[in-house]
């Protein structure tokens, strides 16, 4: 399968927030809204129930990457993760940050290996993610990482953020606004608009 070929891999975020609404969402959108192919790396049972939950009336198949595509007509393609998650609306939990990470690493894992064209992340809960253990102060820098993994190479994170009339690259990430002055520096600013530019 060509890379442009690939569906898009859509981690699910924190399940107990908005990424399973976003993602069915999308599904039921479908193509006829201009929503590419793609697959949530989710646990099934989740997605069934909160489907469920809203109101929605969905088709859901567990899938590998290389079917997604000629399935997301007829049912959201789902890649099961090993880790489960606890369906809990609107209340974040400690026990759902290993399969939150392991959605992220397989969609990543995906794009690199080109059985995905792209990697989507939905909305993520960091303090759970933090008492478990994470050390990155957002997905920003967390994608940057396993960059960094794949290509041996220093990543310097860049975060974009679009709108239908405009485009912003925040030069500082992450950090309260009170730290925006003595962390923005001439050397960043250019970094940043070298790699957006």
């Amino acid at each position: 399968m060509r890379k442009t070929d690939a569906p898009l891999a859509v981690s699910v975020g924190d399940p107990s927030g908005v990424g399973p609404e976003i993602a069915i969402a999308a599904w039921l959108a479908g193509e006829s809204a201009g929503v590419p192919p793609f697959y949530l790396l989710a646990d099934p049972t989740l997605i069934e129930a909160r489907a469920h939950h809203i109101g929605a009336r969905i088709a859901i198949a567990e899938t590998l990457p290389a079917q997604a595509a000629r399935m997301f007509s007829r049912a959201l393609p789902i890649v099961p993760l090993d880790a489960g998650h606890v369906d809990n609306p609107g209340r974040p939990d400690i026990a759902n940050a290993a399969g939150t990470l392991e959605a992220i690493d397989r969609a990543v894992a995906d794009c690199l290996a080109e059985r995905a064209a792209a990697v989507v992340t939905c909305p993520i809960a960091k303090k759970p993610l933090y008492d478990a253990g994470f050390r990155f102060p957002g997905h920003t820098e967390y994608l940057a990482h396993l960059a960094g993994l794949h290509t041996g190479a220093e990543v310097t994170p860049v975060m974009l953020l679009a709108g239908p009339e405009l485009r912003t690259v925040p030069v500082t990430i992450h950090i309260p606004l009170v730290d925006v002055p003595k962390a923005l520096t001439s050397e960043l600013i250019v970094t940043t608009a070298r790699i957006t530019a």
